[in-house]
């Protein structure tokens, strides 16, 4: 459920966080690809994980480290308001949290195996 609710608030919010670090490390294109492809990784995953895929537990790992990364990113080389800046690290780290935690590495043993 937070992989969704991750992938509405980039919808509903926007996607600048995720935007900047693709730009100031790849370019003009892949800030305007990166935040897609985030987008669908969340989306994804979280379909992956209700369906019992690996794939999907893939994706939405891999969309939430880049996620806690450029929220991180963001803050560290760029002046952001603080309240907004804590609370969308304080999401990123929870997604990455909940999905290496061993009872969800004991739930991907016994479901996807």
């Amino acid at each position: 459920m937070l992989a969704y609710f991750r992938g509405a608030s980039i919808v509903l919010f926007g996607s600048v966080y995720y935007r900047q670090l693709a730009y100031d490390l790849l370019g003009l294109f892949a800030s305007r690809v990166f935040p897609l492809l985030l987008l669908v990784a969340l989306i994804g995953g979280g379909l992956g994980i209700a369906n019992e895929k690996k794939l999907g537990f893939r994706f939405a790992l891999s969309a939430a480290i880049y996620s806690v990364v450029a929220t991180l990113w963001i803050g560290i080389r760029y002046d952001v308001e603080l309240l907004g800046f804590l609370l969308r690290l304080m999401f990123d780290i929870v997604l990455v949290v909940l999905l290496l935690h061993p009872q969800s590495k004991e739930y991907r043993r016994i479901w996807f195996s």
